[in-house]
Protein backbone atom coordinates (compact mmCIF):
# COMPACT_ATOMS: atom_id res chain seq x y z
CA UNK A 1 0.00 0.00 0.00
CA UNK A 2 2.72 2.01 0.62
CA UNK A 3 4.19 2.21 -2.43
CA UNK A 4 1.28 1.75 -4.22
CA UNK A 5 0.40 4.98 -2.79
CA UNK A 6 3.29 7.30 -4.25
CA UNK A 7 4.27 5.42 -7.44
CA UNK A 8 4.64 6.39 -10.00
CA UNK A 9 7.53 9.49 -9.13
CA UNK A 10 9.43 10.95 -11.87
CA UNK A 11 13.13 10.03 -11.23
CA UNK A 12 15.50 9.35 -14.19
CA UNK A 13 18.45 7.71 -12.65
CA UNK A 14 17.02 4.77 -11.05
CA UNK A 15 13.94 2.59 -12.74
CA UNK A 16 13.93 -0.20 -9.53
CA UNK A 17 14.83 -0.25 -6.45
CA UNK A 18 15.75 -3.23 -4.30
CA UNK A 19 15.61 -2.70 -0.27
CA UNK A 20 17.41 -4.64 2.36
CA UNK A 21 17.81 -4.88 5.86
CA UNK A 22 21.02 -4.72 7.35
CA UNK A 23 21.42 -5.81 10.89
CA UNK A 24 24.08 -3.25 12.68
CA UNK A 25 24.87 -1.71 9.30
CA UNK A 26 25.40 1.26 7.74
CA UNK A 27 22.09 2.99 5.59
CA UNK A 28 23.40 2.98 1.97
CA UNK A 29 22.21 3.17 -2.01
CA UNK A 30 24.39 2.18 -4.74
CA UNK A 31 24.89 3.34 -8.06
CA UNK A 32 22.33 2.30 -10.62
CA UNK A 33 23.24 -0.31 -12.67
CA UNK A 34 21.23 -0.90 -16.05
CA UNK A 35 18.25 0.83 -14.31
CA UNK A 36 18.28 -1.09 -10.60
CA UNK A 37 19.91 0.11 -7.45
CA UNK A 38 20.65 -1.74 -4.24
CA UNK A 39 19.59 0.28 -0.81
CA UNK A 40 20.89 -1.60 2.31
CA UNK A 41 19.20 -0.26 5.28
CA UNK A 42 20.47 -0.22 8.52
CA UNK A 43 18.21 -2.04 11.36
CA UNK A 44 19.37 -1.98 14.89
CA UNK A 45 19.19 -5.80 16.89
CA UNK A 46 16.00 -6.35 18.25
CA UNK A 47 14.31 -8.40 20.89
CA UNK A 48 12.07 -11.28 19.64
CA UNK A 49 9.01 -10.18 21.37
CA UNK A 50 9.43 -6.55 19.22
CA UNK A 51 7.61 -8.43 15.94
CA UNK A 52 5.33 -10.47 18.02
CA UNK A 53 1.96 -9.38 16.31
CA UNK A 54 1.28 -8.28 12.52
CA UNK A 55 0.75 -4.62 13.46
CA UNK A 56 4.59 -4.31 15.41
CA UNK A 57 6.14 -6.24 11.86
CA UNK A 58 4.16 -4.05 8.99
CA UNK A 59 5.39 -0.77 11.07
CA UNK A 60 8.55 -2.50 11.15
CA UNK A 61 8.76 -3.29 7.40
CA UNK A 62 7.31 0.25 6.65
CA UNK A 63 10.01 1.73 8.62
CA UNK A 64 12.69 -0.18 6.50
CA UNK A 65 11.13 0.77 3.67
CA UNK A 66 10.80 4.47 4.39
CA UNK A 67 14.39 4.67 4.98
CA UNK A 68 15.37 2.73 1.71
CA UNK A 69 13.51 5.40 0.20
CA UNK A 70 15.33 8.52 2.04
CA UNK A 71 18.66 6.82 1.33
CA UNK A 72 17.64 6.87 -2.59
CA UNK A 73 16.15 10.08 -3.10
CA UNK A 74 19.72 11.68 -1.54
CA UNK A 75 21.64 9.93 -4.66
CA UNK A 76 19.33 10.13 -7.45
CA UNK A 77 17.47 13.34 -6.33
CA UNK A 78 13.62 12.38 -6.67
CA UNK A 79 10.51 13.63 -4.75
CA UNK A 80 10.65 12.08 -1.30
CA UNK A 81 7.08 13.73 -0.28
CA UNK A 82 4.82 11.39 -2.05
CA UNK A 83 6.83 8.69 -0.06
CA UNK A 84 6.01 10.66 3.35
CA UNK A 85 2.00 11.22 2.18
CA UNK A 86 1.61 7.73 1.43
CA UNK A 87 3.82 6.23 4.94
CA UNK A 88 1.09 8.63 6.97
CA UNK A 89 -1.61 7.04 5.21
CA UNK A 90 -0.72 3.41 5.77
CA UNK A 91 0.07 4.89 9.86
CA UNK A 92 -3.13 6.58 10.01
CA UNK A 93 -5.53 3.62 8.62
CA UNK A 94 -4.05 1.05 10.93
CA UNK A 95 -1.85 -0.64 8.36
CA UNK A 96 -5.07 -1.67 6.60
CA UNK A 97 -4.34 -2.97 2.99
CA UNK A 98 -7.25 -2.19 1.13
CA UNK A 99 -7.36 -0.25 -1.91
CA UNK A 100 -10.24 0.49 -4.68
CA UNK A 101 -9.83 -0.71 -8.31
CA UNK A 102 -10.71 0.97 -11.22
CA UNK A 103 -13.77 3.69 -10.78
CA UNK A 104 -17.47 3.32 -8.79
CA UNK A 105 -20.49 3.04 -10.92
CA UNK A 106 -23.87 4.22 -9.88
CA UNK A 107 -26.82 1.51 -10.76
CA UNK A 108 -29.55 3.08 -13.39
CA UNK A 109 -31.71 4.20 -10.86
CA UNK A 110 -29.31 5.64 -8.92
CA UNK A 111 -29.93 3.76 -5.54
CA UNK A 112 -26.65 2.17 -5.05
CA UNK A 113 -22.75 2.86 -5.90
CA UNK A 114 -20.62 -0.30 -6.63
CA UNK A 115 -16.44 -0.67 -6.66
CA UNK A 116 -14.30 -3.00 -6.42
CA UNK A 117 -11.55 -3.47 -4.08
CA UNK A 118 -8.66 -5.44 -3.86
CA UNK A 119 -7.75 -6.62 0.24
CA UNK A 120 -4.65 -8.31 1.69
CA UNK A 121 -4.58 -10.72 4.35
CA UNK A 122 -2.37 -13.55 3.74
CA UNK A 123 -3.36 -13.32 -0.13
CA UNK A 124 -4.89 -11.10 -2.29
CA UNK A 125 -9.25 -11.09 -1.90
CA UNK A 126 -11.31 -8.87 -4.56
CA UNK A 127 -14.48 -7.74 -2.71
CA UNK A 128 -17.36 -6.13 -4.32
CA UNK A 129 -18.70 -3.39 -2.11
CA UNK A 130 -22.21 -2.02 -3.17
CA UNK A 131 -23.15 1.57 -1.05
CA UNK A 132 -26.68 2.70 -0.84
CA UNK A 133 -27.14 5.89 -1.85
CA UNK A 134 -27.27 7.73 1.39
CA UNK A 135 -23.72 6.34 1.69
CA UNK A 136 -24.68 3.68 4.15
CA UNK A 137 -22.72 0.01 3.30
CA UNK A 138 -25.48 -2.53 1.89
CA UNK A 139 -22.53 -5.65 0.91
CA UNK A 140 -19.36 -6.71 0.57
CA UNK A 141 -18.83 -9.82 -1.53
CA UNK A 142 -15.94 -11.97 -2.06
CA UNK A 143 -15.46 -13.02 -5.41
CA UNK A 144 -12.13 -13.63 -6.67
CA UNK A 145 -8.74 -14.35 -5.43
CA UNK A 146 -5.52 -13.36 -7.29
CA UNK A 147 -3.59 -10.88 -9.82
CA UNK A 148 -5.48 -7.69 -9.48
CA UNK A 149 -5.01 -6.93 -13.34
CA UNK A 150 -7.46 -9.70 -14.57
CA UNK A 151 -10.21 -7.65 -13.13
CA UNK A 152 -12.27 -5.68 -15.83
CA UNK A 153 -14.20 -2.67 -15.11
CA UNK A 154 -17.54 -3.33 -13.77
CA UNK A 155 -21.54 -2.47 -14.86
CA UNK A 156 -24.66 -2.61 -13.96
CA UNK A 157 -26.93 -4.93 -16.23
CA UNK A 158 -30.30 -3.17 -14.88
CA UNK A 159 -31.43 -1.89 -11.70
CA UNK A 160 -30.13 -5.36 -9.77
CA UNK A 161 -27.28 -7.14 -11.54
CA UNK A 162 -23.50 -5.68 -11.81
CA UNK A 163 -21.44 -7.57 -13.93
CA UNK A 164 -17.75 -7.90 -13.59
CA UNK A 165 -15.20 -9.37 -16.11
CA UNK A 166 -12.44 -11.52 -15.64
CA UNK A 167 -9.68 -10.20 -18.35
CA UNK A 168 -7.39 -12.97 -18.03
CA UNK A 169 -9.19 -15.64 -19.73
CA UNK A 170 -10.69 -15.81 -23.23
CA UNK A 171 -14.37 -16.46 -23.18
CA UNK A 172 -16.25 -13.98 -21.94
CA UNK A 173 -15.53 -14.95 -18.75
CA UNK A 174 -17.30 -12.84 -15.95
CA UNK A 175 -18.94 -12.79 -11.73
CA UNK A 176 -22.25 -11.99 -11.70
CA UNK A 177 -24.03 -10.67 -8.51
CA UNK A 178 -27.78 -10.32 -8.39
CA UNK A 179 -28.32 -7.81 -4.97
CA UNK A 180 -28.98 -9.53 -2.23
CA UNK A 181 -28.00 -13.02 -3.82
CA UNK A 182 -24.66 -14.96 -4.16
CA UNK A 183 -22.29 -14.13 -6.63
CA UNK A 184 -21.46 -16.62 -9.59
CA UNK A 185 -18.63 -16.95 -11.79
CA UNK A 186 -19.98 -17.47 -15.27
CA UNK A 187 -17.85 -18.66 -18.09
CA UNK A 188 -20.04 -19.46 -21.39
CA UNK A 189 -17.58 -21.06 -23.24
CA UNK A 190 -17.55 -23.86 -20.60
CA UNK A 191 -21.26 -24.04 -20.00
CA UNK A 192 -21.45 -25.12 -23.79
CA UNK A 193 -19.66 -27.87 -22.98
CA UNK A 194 -16.32 -27.61 -24.71
CA UNK A 195 -13.59 -30.06 -23.13
CA UNK A 196 -11.14 -27.40 -23.15
CA UNK A 197 -12.95 -24.55 -21.55
CA UNK A 198 -14.47 -27.02 -19.04
CA UNK A 199 -11.23 -27.68 -18.09
CA UNK A 200 -9.91 -24.52 -17.93
CA UNK A 201 -12.53 -23.78 -15.58
CA UNK A 202 -12.14 -26.71 -13.69
CA UNK A 203 -8.90 -25.70 -13.05
CA UNK A 204 -9.46 -22.23 -12.24
CA UNK A 205 -11.72 -23.54 -9.58
CA UNK A 206 -9.14 -26.28 -8.29
CA UNK A 207 -6.51 -24.08 -7.89
CA UNK A 208 -8.61 -21.04 -6.62
CA UNK A 209 -6.45 -18.95 -9.26
CA UNK A 210 -8.81 -15.82 -10.02
CA UNK A 211 -11.67 -17.19 -8.57
CA UNK A 212 -12.93 -18.51 -4.82
CA UNK A 213 -11.83 -21.98 -5.29
CA UNK A 214 -14.88 -24.60 -5.18
CA UNK A 215 -13.78 -28.32 -4.51
CA UNK A 216 -16.95 -30.32 -5.76
CA UNK A 217 -17.56 -27.78 -8.92
CA UNK A 218 -14.42 -28.33 -10.24
CA UNK A 219 -14.07 -31.71 -9.62
CA UNK A 220 -17.44 -32.19 -11.76
CA UNK A 221 -16.15 -30.11 -14.48
CA UNK A 222 -13.04 -31.84 -15.09
CA UNK A 223 -14.92 -35.39 -14.76
CA UNK A 224 -17.12 -33.96 -18.04
CA UNK A 225 -13.68 -32.42 -19.51
CA UNK A 226 -11.77 -36.05 -19.10
CA UNK A 227 -15.36 -38.29 -20.00
CA UNK A 228 -15.44 -36.05 -23.34
CA UNK A 229 -11.15 -37.53 -23.59
CA UNK A 230 -9.45 -34.00 -23.38
CA UNK A 231 -6.13 -35.89 -22.07
CA UNK A 232 -4.61 -32.92 -19.73
CA UNK A 233 -7.99 -33.39 -17.89
CA UNK A 234 -7.45 -37.04 -17.82
CA UNK A 235 -3.93 -36.34 -16.63
CA UNK A 236 -5.10 -33.97 -13.74
CA UNK A 237 -8.44 -36.28 -12.91
CA UNK A 238 -5.71 -39.01 -12.31
CA UNK A 239 -3.69 -36.96 -10.02
CA UNK A 240 -6.81 -35.66 -7.42
CA UNK A 241 -7.54 -39.35 -7.71
CA UNK A 242 -4.34 -40.28 -6.05
CA UNK A 243 -4.54 -37.37 -3.53
CA UNK A 244 -7.64 -38.56 -2.60
CA UNK A 245 -6.73 -41.90 -2.28
CA UNK A 246 -3.18 -40.71 0.31
CA UNK A 247 -5.46 -38.29 1.95
CA UNK A 248 -7.97 -40.78 3.21
CA UNK A 249 -4.90 -43.08 4.15
CA UNK A 250 -2.97 -40.62 5.41
CA UNK A 251 -6.18 -38.37 7.03
CA UNK A 252 -3.58 -35.97 9.27
CA UNK A 253 -1.15 -34.98 6.79
CA UNK A 254 -1.10 -32.42 4.83
CA UNK A 255 -0.50 -33.42 0.60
Amino acid sequence: MYFRKALPVPCSGVQKLNIYGCPNAETICGESVLGIADVWVNVPSLSPSFLNDCKSQQAFVLDVAHAGIIAASKRFAFDVAVFDEAKRYVEENDFQLSYQIGKSKASPDRQHIAAVFCRYDNQYICELRVMKKDGTLDCVVHFANGNEDSIGQLRWDGYDKIRIPLTAISGDAHWEYDLGTRVRFVFPKSEIGDPHYLYQHAILLLDGAFVVPDTIAGLDLLERSAKAGYKHAIRRMLREQHNQAMQAEHPDERL
